[in-house]
């Protein structure tokens, strides 16, 4: 299978070695500007980070990362097809020939160019020429040129100006004579070495009939009383035949197009032929303006798929989790209803997670990119809890326990409790309104169908009334509705007094059914960051406002 073979049965999949993300972004805007569904690179080999994240259009993506090329897991080596090497010279064949031998079906290597070239190239609409070059930097430049000229390009490759390339230039040019949507050939060679007579001897004997466009840099050499050292390794005149004008004239008497000048040579190009094309315009604009998020997770839980856990007050059958265990552990004593139980459930796996924007998620991950270990991490999670996160749950208690025990109107309690600019515990939400309920306490509101009586539900349903006339915002949330219910079904269900509802309430018991479950939401986030290891966390400056000094 050739190289336009294979791209054409989807087997692009690259292994980047070295790291260069300018480059890497390219090839990936590239891939998304085709039309293709995944990104072509596969995996980068280099640095000390597990993965690093790219936009893939407007998304983001992680590619994972790796130190040795044996480490690369067989289910992604599979994908691998072509090489990216982006090493220095001293490295870079060692890592090909390691690359090959890992690899070994393996076709070759392959690179990219930017957004901006992308569109002033025209490179997203089918064409006619193929593009040869001796220089990777004058690939570009020379699909720029046949943009320019008016024609498209079929294929563009670089077989480097390297004394030993991997790729040989019959290969690439028998490619081109054998691709039907080739019509001519552009090429681009310098002086030194003496790939340019293979092109002679190919249309010489017929082997390659398509017309050849070819300039040959380095007549200025002949200016030096002695051959110098260009930029490439091969570009230097080790005899007479090697030189910018020999293999011209070579060029020139088997019949191919070898103008004297570059303007010469960009002239000839309008006049290459052509099967007519139609440009499609690539959608560019969700390319541009793009940020990178500051943060990477992974969907913890499922917030968008609430489940449902009563229904026509009748408890939805799900097997006794580990929930009820902790219930009782907490309680010390055995549950004695099935609506206890079900929901300790609920509230456990409601409050697993909910996204890693929370600051008790930000602060786990943070820890975790600094380094720290799994317990330093998720203290640093477990310390953010208290009255504007996740502990409002015993405060909550505590004003439903005040205001059923005290048998006082909700007005009057809000008036009282707000005095001063004070907050009511459970209530309020940044996300989530009148109109927007959080689903969450819908689901949860079902259990109050179950008990004959709910008083502290009904106290901050009432309380929830009169917020709510000030600010849509003011809504019971989930940490109200789980004090509430709380204290409705240890009541009812468990027996338990107005006193031993408030000595729990004085042990904090309720904040632990808000401590325990998120702490296994901040473990997973520690996970999920030294998964993925995007090295220390730092915020962008445009994200921090800095007070000037006074």
């Amino acid at each position: 299978m050739n190289i336009l073979e294979a791209a054409r049965r989807g087997k692009t999949g690259i292994l980047v070695v070295g790291n260069h993300a300018a480059i890497v972004q390219s090839i990936l805007d590239f891939d998304h500007l085709c039309g293709k569904e995944e990104p072509s690179v596969v995996a980068i080999l280099g640095g000390t980070r597990k993965a690093q994240k790219f936009f893939f259009g407007r998304s983001e993506l992680l590619i994972p990362c790796f130190s040795d090329m044996n480490a690369i897991p067989s289910a992604l080596g599979k994908k691998i097809f072509w090489m990216l090497n982006l090493q220095s010279g001293r490295r870079a064949f060692d890592s090909t020939v390691a690359f090959f031998e890992v690899f070994p079906q393996a076709l070759g290597a392959i690179g990219g160019t930017d957004i901006a070239q992308i569109k002033a190239s025209k490179l997203s609409s089918k064409g006619s020429v193929a593009v040869v070059s001796t220089s990777g930097g004058m690939t570009n430049e020379l699909i720029r040129a046949v943009a320019a000229a008016g024609k498209r390009v079929s294929f563009a490759i670089s077989i480097g100006g390297d004394r030993f390339p991997v790729t040989s230039l019959t290969d690439v040019l028998m490619l081109a004579q054998n691709d039907p949507e080739t019509k001519a050939i552009v090429y681009f060679g310098e002086l030194g070495g003496v790939d340019e007579y293979e092109i002679a001897e190919l249309i010489n004997t017929k082997k390659l009939t398509k017309p050849v466009l070819a300039y040959i840099a380095g007549i200025i050499d002949e200016a030096f009383d002695e051959h110098m050292q260009f930029g490439h390794a091969k570009a230097l005149v080790a005899s007479k035949n090697e030189s910018a004008r020999a293999k011209r004239d070579a060029l020139r008497k088997a019949g191919a197009t070898a103008p004297e000048t570059f303007p010469e040579f960009l002239a000839e190009m309008k006049k290459l032929p052509d099967t007519g094309f139609r440009d499609t315009v690539p959608a560019m604009d969700n390319l541009r303006n793009r940020r990178p998020s500051i943060l990477s997770t992974r969907e913890i839980v499922d917030l968008e798929e609430i489940p449902v856990f009563v229904k026509n007050k009748k408890i939805v059958p799900q097997k006794r989790g580990f929930a009820a265990s902790i219930f009782e552990a907490l309680l010390d004593r055995e549950l004695k209803s099935k609506t206890t139980a079900a929901f300790a459930e609920a509230v456990f796996s409601l409050l697993i997670d909910h996204g890693g924007e929370v600051s008790g998620a930000v602060n786990t991950m943070i820890s975790a990119r600094a380094g720290k270990d799994l317990v330093s991490s998720l203290s640093a999670g477990l310390l953010t809890i208290g009255p504007r996160f996740g502990g409002a749950v015993n405060a909550a208690a505590s004003q439903w326990i005040d205001g059923v025990q005290g048998k006082e109107s909700a007005a009057s309690f809000v008036e009282k409790r707000t005095k001063g600019g004070k907050l009511l515990a459970g209530i309020g939400h940044r996300k989530y309104r009148v109109g927007i309920p959080d689903p969450r306490v819908a689901a949860l509101a079902q259990f109050a169908t179950l008990l004959k009586k709910h008083p502290h539900l009904d106290f901050a349903r009432e309380v929830e009334r009169v917020t709510t006339r000030k600010s849509g915002s003011l809504i019971l949330n989930i940490d109200g509705v789980i004090a509430a219910l709380s204290l409705d079904i240890l009541a009812e269900c468990e027996g338990f007094s107005a006193d031993e509802l408030r000595a729990l309430e004085n042990a904090e018991f309720f904040n632990a059914l808000f401590v325990i479950p998120r702490s296994v939401g901040f473990i997973a986030h520690f996970m999920e960051q030294k998964s993925n290891d995007e090295g220390l966390f730092r915020l962008p400056e445009e994200l921090l406002f800095v007070r000037k000094r006074k």
